[in-house]
């Protein structure tokens, strides 16, 4: 399998993520695992949280694998995220439990702006480490990608 087309995570392509995960409809079955939309949308919204360091710390689950082989080869799309990876409380939701697409499009929204503002510092990667601003962006689509393939949109 050659490289998975690149993707910048930008305006555009928030708007895109934002309409394709608008198609799926709220009884979608996941071609695997077992995510339903309003749950696939909580998740979204807590990675996006966490890169933002507004989660505090996640367990580190890394290995000199995941850090120097798949890091590289999952961010530069030479790979796809595999199917039912799970990290240890990746899936927070806010107080509440009350994520949807709205909460989701304003976070990225800010999410943009401070990259833009160049006032982000995330924290490192559960699985792949430390990432800066840049790699964060690429993980983010690459992970986006992964579960709007999981759910054929």
């Amino acid at each position: 399998m050659g490289p998975v087309a690149m993707r910048s995570l930008d305006h555009d392509y928030v708007e895109e993520v934002m309409a394709r995960l608008g198609r799926i409809q709220a009884d979608a079955q996941p071609a695997w695992g077992a995510l339903t939309r309003d749950r696939l949308v909580a998740h979204l919204v807590g990675a996006v949280r966490f890169s933002m360091g507004r989660l505090g710390a996640m367990p580190d689950q890394g290995t000199w694998f995941t850090r120097r082989i798949m890091k590289p080869l999952v961010l530069n799309g030479i790979v796809r995220i595999p199917k039912n990876v799970r990290t240890r409380g990746a899936a927070r939701q806010t107080p509440g439990g009350i994520d949807n697409l709205e909460t989701l499009h304003a976070l990225l929204e800010e999410y943009l702006q401070l990259v833009q503002a160049d006032e982000l510092t995330p924290p490192p990667h559960p699985i792949f480490g430390p990432l800066d601003v840049d790699e964060w962006a690429k993980m983010h689509v690459r992970h986006f990608e992964h579960h709007l393939r999981q759910f054929g949109v």
